[in-house]
């Protein structure tokens, strides 16, 4: 997983220097299932910064690359969990007393994303459909803690043995992508891009010390509006160059699911059936970029 990653942050940096465009998001990050036994779904606004290419074309060939390179955080989450009621009461003798407490999440992480394609439609470099093979990883990661808002003694009888753990997700991709780009005028550029594709890794938990094989899907859909005020081209014998300077407003949906999840962070060794574990992110953003 870190040879992985290496190789990738190594591809990303060296194609930057041709093209690139750095983003930062507002959204909202949702997880269920899987994690303490939750049938609910618990989620918090997060803040995402991206070094992007959406599409650029190999020199004047139909063959294309584009990257993807993400930081995500989440501010706190606080979720009562009265979906676990159910199971803390078999465990108590006087259950109807009980209080089941809130807990403290934070999710953070990396998402790395490299797509090599060819254009199976290209009049321009503004005016193409493409298909790719994307390979990259994905590095979350979910601090928990029971929150300081719990006063109440009986959520401490509930679950006393709750303690600040760690849930950390390694997972490597591969998949396909379809990318999309029309330009509406000669400023304004309208583009599209799906990604899916099937994911396998490690979910561990720094309490529980579990150590579980993962696999599922990871998608992601994106579209937005490039705008580009400053396009030249200066023709140099057999080359041509064509630096451009653009920023662009989009939509981003990215989601991670997990098949036959269970992590245990109670402290209290209660039985939580398997079940899927999701999670995905909803992020309007802008972004500033230029390429040559």
């Amino acid at each position: 997983m870190k040879r992985i990653s290496k190789i990738c942050l190594a591809g990303l940096l060296v194609s930057s220097l041709q093209a690139g465009e750095i983003q930062v998001g507002k959204g909202n990050f949702e997880m269920n299932g899987g994690f303490i036994g939750l049938d609910q779904t618990i989620n918090a606004d997060i803040t995402t910064y991206s070094m992007i290419e959406q599409h650029k074309n190999i020199f004047s060939s139909n063959w294309f690359y584009k990257y993807n390179f993400t930081w995500y955080d989440s501010k706190k989450m606080v979720q009562a969990q009265n979906s676990i009621n159910s199971y803390t009461n078999g465990y108590l003798q006087n259950p109807t007393s009980v209080t089941t407490p809130s807990v403290d999440y934070r999710v953070q992480g990396l998402d790395l994303n490299l797509a090599l394609g060819r254009d199976l439609l290209h009049s321009d470099e503004n005016n193409n459909l493409g298909l790719a093979l994307v390979v990259g990883a994905s590095i979350p990661w979910i601090d928990s803690k029971k929150s300081d808002n719990n006063n109440d003694s009986n959520s401490d009888s509930a679950m006393n043995a709750m303690k600040d753990s760690k849930t950390e997700l390694y997972t490597y991709k591969v998949g396909l992508n379809l990318t999309a780009e029309k330009s509406l005028s000669k400023y304004f550029i309208f583009y599209a891009s799906g990604t899916y594709a099937y994911q396998t890794g490690t979910m561990k938990n720094s309490y529980a010390k579990s150590d579980l094989k993962v696999n599922g899907r990871f998608q992601e859909y994106d579209l937005g509006l490039k705008i580009q005020p400053l396009s030249y081209d200066y023709k140099l014998g057999w080359f041509t160059l064509s630096p451009r300077l653009y920023m662009t407003l989009g939509y981003r949906y990215t989601a991670w699911d997990l098949d036959d999840i269970n992590i245990d962070v109670t402290g209290s060794n209660m039985k939580f059936k398997e079940t899927d574990f999701n999670m995905n992110s909803k992020v309007a953003y802008f972004g500033v970029g230029y390429s040559f």
